[in-house]
C-alpha cells in the first residue's frame, strides 16, 4: 500500500515497503526549494534559509519571515507533497499525528486534491501504534517542535485513539539543541575547542548527535570528533536532558496509564525515566497495521480506530523492551526441529523493539537467526535461543505471540493480515 505519515519530525512516504524518509525541513538554495535530507544537513549552515515549521504552522497566514516565493505554509505544503510525490499518481493514506487540528487537516486535503493523488483513507497515527503496542497505553509522540501524549485504549482487539495533550517546546529540535549544547560543554572542557562558535562545525556535531545517541544506549562513554577535535561523552553528562523531559510529560499521563507506547526517536534519550513499563515503537509498524483497515467507503472520515489482529487476539501483553542483560547458557540438549508448515496461526512478521520485518527467506531478524519462510525461522548452529521459554535450535516453526529470546535480544512474531 501507499501511506504518507505525517508527523514531520518522521514524515515518511511508504510505497509497498519501501520508504522515504522526508522531515520537515525546507532550503531555498538559491531560487529553487530542497526539502527533507538536503535541507536537515544545511539546517545550522544556513538558519536564514532555512523553514522547519510549515507542517507545525500549516495556515494560510501569511508567511513570516519571507522565504522566498511561498506566500503561507500551505504554499510549503504543497511543494514539499509535489516534491515527495515526484510524479506518483492513485490512493494513497494518511496516517495524522494527534497534534494536527482539524482545520490544518482539512487543508492538508485540500493541497493533495491539487495533486495526482486520492486520499483513500485517514487514519490516527496513535491508533496505529496502540494497535500494534497490543494494549491500552498512552502513546508518546516526538514532533519536530512539541512532543504530544495520546491516550489509546484497547478493547475487544480494538484500538481506539483519545484524547491528545501537547508538550509544546519539547520536540525533537529542541532535543538536539540541549544535548548538542551539553556536549559542546564537554568539548570546552576537554579540548578547549567549541564546536558551536561556528555553524561549519556546529552542522558537523549535529550530523553526528542520532549515532552518537544510538552508541550510549550500549556504552556508558563514547568519542565525538569535529574538526579533528576528539572529545569523550559519558551518557552521565547527557542525563539532565532526559530527566527534564521526563520531569514535562510525567504531570500530563492519563490517570491510570499502565503502558507507554514510546517514539522511537526517544528511545535513545540519556535520562529518560518512565515511571511506567514502555515499549518502543517504530515508524515501521505504521504501514503494516494501516495495511490492516478496511478500505475506506463512501465519503472519507477521519479514523480513530484500529484492528490489533492476532498479535492481541489472545489477550497476551507485547513484547517488553530489549534488555541488555548477556545471552542465558546454551542448551545442554537440542530440541527436535517441528515440520514447518503454515497454518491459521502462523507469524508473517517478527518484531524487535516496534521494528516489524517480514519473514520472508533469508531475512535477517537477529544476530543467529534468520527467517526461512513465513511462520518458520533458522537457527544457526551454536546460537543459544529460547522459544517461549523452552530451549530450540535448527528450523523452528513460530507462531503469533511467541516469544523467542536470544543473545539479550526479545524478539516478538505476529501475524499481519494482507
Amino acid at each position: 500500500m501507499r501511506l504518507l505519515d505525517c508527523n514531520d519530525a518522521s514524515l515518511r512516504l511508504w510505497n509497498d515497503g519501501d520508504a522515504l524518509w522526508s522531515p520537515g525541513v525546507v532550503w531555498l538554495s538559491g531560487d529553487r526549494y530542497q526539502f527533507g535530507e538536503p535541507a536537515w544537513a544545511q539546517a545550522r549552515r544556513a538558519p536564514r534559509e532555512i523553514s522547519n515549521r510549515y507542517w507545525h504552522r500549516l495556515s494560510t497566514q501569511p508567511l513570516s519571515p519571507a522565504l522566498g516565493p511561498a506566500r503561507h505554509t500551505a504554499d510549503l505544503v504543497h511543494a514539499h507533497l509535489e516534491a515527495l510525490l515526484n510524479g506518483m499518481s492513485g490512493d494513497i493514506a494518511l496516517a495524522i499525528p494527534g497534534a494536527m487540528e482539524s482545520g490544518q487537516l482539512s487543508l492538508l486535503l485540500g493541497i493533495l486534491q491539487t495533486l495526482p493523488v486520492t486520499a483513500s483513507a485517514v487514519v490516527h497515527r496513535s491508533a496505529l501504534v496502540g494497535a500494534a503496542a497490543g494494549q491500552s497505553c498512552a502513546h508518546v509522540e516526538l514532533q519536530l517542535h512539541q512532543a504530544s501524549i495520546t491516550l489509546v485504549t484497547v478493547e475487544d482487539g480494538v484500538a481506539r485513539a483519545g484524547d491528545t495533550q501537547l508538550l509544546p517546546g519539547h520536540g525533537l529540535l529542541g532535543l538536539m539543541d540541549d544535548i548538542a549544547e551539553r556536549i559542546g560543554e564537554q568539548f570546552v572542557t576537554q579540548t578547549r575547542f567549541d564546536p558551536q562558535r561556528r555553524a561549519e562545525t556546529e552542522q558537523a556535531l549535529y550530523l553526528q548527535l542520532p549515532d552518537l545517541l544510538q552508541a550510549l544506549g550500549t556504552q556508558s562513554e563514547v568519542s565525538c570528533s569535529v574538526e579533528g577535535h576528539t572529545a569523550r561523552i559519558a551518557a552521565d553528562a547527557l542525563r539532565p536532558v532526559g530527566a527534564a523531559f521526563t520531569a514535562a510529560l510525567a504531570p500530563l499521563l492519563p490517570a491510570g496509564t499502565a503502558h507507554i507506547a514510546l517514539d522511537a526517536l526517544l528511545s535513545a534519550l540519556p535520562g529518560l525515566d518512565l515511571p511506567v513499563q514502555a515499549t518502543t515503537i517504530g515508524p515501521e509498524v505504521i504501514p503494516l497495521i494501516a495495511g490492516t483497515l478496511a478500505p475506506s467507503t463512501g465519503e472519507l472520515h477521519f479514523q480513530r480506530e484500529a484492528p490489533c489482529g492476532s498479535t492481541t487476539s489472545s489477550g497476551h501483553a507485547p513484547a517488553e523492551p530489549k534488555h541488555s542483560a548477556a545471552a542465558s547458557a546454551q542448551a545442554d540438549t537440542e530440541q527436535e526441529s517441528p515440520e514447518p508448515s503454515q497454518t491459521p496461526g502462523s507469524a508473517t512478521h517478527s518484531l524487535v523493539d516496534g521494528h516489524a520485518v517480514p519473514l520472508s527467506p533469508g531475512k535477517h531478524i537477529t544476530d543467529g537467526v534468520s527467517a526461512a519462510e513465513s511462520g518458520v525461522i533458522d537457527i544457526a548452529p551454536g546460537t543459544p535461543a529460547e522459544l517461549n521459554d523452552q530451549s530450540v535450535a535448527g528450523r523452528v516453526a513460530v507462531n503469533a505471540d511467541d516469544r523467542l529470546c536470544t543473545g539479550g535480544v526479545e524478539v516478538r512474531f505476529i501475524t499481519v493480515d494482507p
